[in-house]
């Protein structure tokens, strides 16, 4: 049993990351409107269908692909946090709540119109991103896909977090997360930050969605799943708390490939496990592992 183990350890590093991606933008978007946002799963689809679109319906090279889904990524969330957010900034959060609800509807129905119901893929044999690598006498084999979204997450979450704590616009969002008004008093555009937010939350969701298109294939509805385990992440944290958001992360994608792993339960119930994971740590810690915004998130208390 125990020469599975670095494997298991492996997946579990690899589905933490993606999580952490998908959460840190939720969490980035409730530090500043204060509610969350249930689209923001299917961002992370998008993504992954933005890029099989470039990659292989137009055969734009891999690298180019991924550089071009980010500013695509961005505008998108600009656009939809115009059309839908902003009216409806002023309202009690359950409005923008529901409509988040409606507006991630709305993509999975475009998606399903351009590219189908059907199970897609952008893996083929003989890739760069499909070689492999061995280890510990084949106890844990690695794909440079793997690799490649471990280095990028991490370039991401690091650079994160240095644009929040150190830039111009970083400061600004930290200001405009603490309080609206003393923030435009002191000259902060609120409109400019909150699109700021919007983009940057939806580009790190396109690049997860992306970046685990790589390993499993695609579907309409696979933003539903990975939108419920990001929600979860941020509460099992601390709501709030960006660190947090990455530990739940961590959390949840060790949990469920060691439970799956190492007990009969069986992989399609790694959704229960994830609940079933956060009802415990609910009780146990109401505020989530590291509780609710610390000094150096995005609230900058």
């Amino acid at each position: 049993m125990l020469e599975i183990l670095p494997q298991i350890i492996w997946y579990s590093l690899l589905a933490g990351a993606i999580y952490a991606l998908i959460a840190i933008g939720l969490t980035l978007i409730f530090g500043i409107l204060g509610f969350i946002n249930f689209a923001h799963g299917d961002m992370a689809m998008l993504g992954a269908y933005l890029f099989f679109a470039l990659s292989i319906f137009l055969k734009i090279p891999y690298w180019a692909s991924f550089i071009i889904v980010i500013p695509a990524a961005a505008l998108i969330g600009i656009v939809i946090e115009k059309l839908t957010f902003k009216p409806v900034r002023k309202s009690p959060p359950v409005t923008p709540l529901v409509i988040s609800i409606g507006v991630g509807a709305v993509i999975q129905a475009i998606v399903l119109l351009l590219f189908g119901a059907e199970v897609r893929s952008y893996r083929q044999e003989g890739d760069l991103m499909t070689q492999t690598y061995s280890f510990f006498d084949n106890s844990l084999v690695i794909t440079q896909s793997q690799i490649f979204l471990m280095v990028v997450t991490a370039l991401l979450l690091g650079g994160l977090h240095l644009f929040l704590k150190y830039s111009k616009q970083g400061k600004a969002i930290r200001a405009v997360a603490d309080n609206q008004d003393v923030a435009s008093i002191l000259g902060i555009n609120i409109d400019t930050t909150v699109s700021l937010i919007f983009a940057l939350g939806t580009v790190l969701a396109a690049i997860g969605g992306l970046l685990i298109a790589n390993e499993q294939n695609l579907n309409v509805t696979m933003g539903i799943s990975l939108g419920v385990k990001a929600f979860a992440a941020i509460v099992l944290g601390g709501v709030g708390n960006l660190l947090g958001a990455v530990v739940g992360a961590m959390v949840i994608g060790f949990s469920e490939n060691f439970i799956v792993g190492f007990t009969p339960v069986p992989a399609n119930f790694k959704d229960g496990i994830v609940f079933f994971l956060l009802i415990i740590v609910l009780f146990v810690k109401p505020g989530g592992i590291l509780g609710a915004k610390r000094e150096e998130d995005v609230r900058g208390k």
